[in-house]
């Protein structure tokens, strides 16, 4: 369940950071060294943030083995 809850703060922040590209206008600045710098570090950040974002959220919860089942696949 904290899966679930994690992928949807993580399409939130994605949205987030879509919403500040499209609003400083990166799409018409695209031929602009400086501009796609930003634009990289942006996306940068948003990586490390959706990873950041999964791991604070869902823990240790999909490593986790079920424990109802035996060593043996039963």
């Amino acid at each position: 369940m904290r899966t679930i809850q994690a992928l949807g703060v993580m399409a939130l922040w994605t949205i987030a950071i879509f919403s500040i590209i499209n609003f400083v206008g990166f799409n018409d600045h695209n031929r602009e060294p400086l501009w796609t710098l930003g634009a990289a570090a942006l996306f940068v950040i948003m990586l490390v943030g959706n990873f950041w974002i999964f791991f604070a959220i869902v823990k240790e919860e999909p490593w986790e083995w079920d424990k109802d089942k035996g060593s043996d696949g039963e």
